[in-house]
């Protein structure tokens, strides 16, 4: 990680939804939650609506786990319009919470996850009400496709015991 790399708590834990073979992550991430993030809302959501690429967005992820195994990190990085590196902490208190994380390196073990970002947790929840009903363009138009074949296997750490700190 990089000293500009800003860290926020996660406003919620993904929801997931399956999608045939895939696993698709659906993360609240706040526009305003680091600078040029707004801006990559907008560029997709017009990018989306319209079918043409403008200055494009991308965005990079990918995960890290805590040696105490407390914390799992969303790592994501964005390219363009704006460069920004944003970690989203997911605070893990339960057996449960990690297995929940476990499942998703399975998961991806087997088939692809893939990472779909949103303003909130609102948007989260129409995203998944338009993808049960198959509206495909509400879907993509609520938030950022950022990883179609998201890399998981980080996440397989939670299913051994922590590293032992001194």
């Amino acid at each position: 990680m990089s000293d500009q790399m800003v860290t926020i708590e996660a406003e919620a834990f993904p929801l997931t939804s399956y999608l045939g073979p895939e696993l698709m992550l659906m993360q609240p991430v706040a526009r305003d939650a680091i600078e040029g993030l707004d801006e990559a809302y907008t560029e997709a959501s017009l990018d989306f609506a319209s079918g043409i690429q403008s200055t494009g967005t991308t965005i990079d992820a990918r995960w890290r786990v805590t040696p105490e195994h407390r914390h799992v990190l969303l790592l994501l990085y964005g390219r363009a319009p704006k460069q920004f590196e944003l970690a989203v902490r997911f605070t893990l208190e339960t057996a449960r919470e990690r297995q929940a994380f476990v499942d998703v390196a399975a998961h991806a073990d087997t088939g692809r996850v893939s990472l779909w970002i949103y303003p909130d947790k609102e948007d989260v929840a129409r995203a998944a009400v338009a993808l049960q009903k198959r509206d495909v363009s509400l879907f993509g138009a609520l938030g950022i496709g950022v990883e179609s074949d998201l890399h998981c296997r980080t996440l397989h750490r939670l299913s051994r015991a922590p590293r032992r700190t001194t």
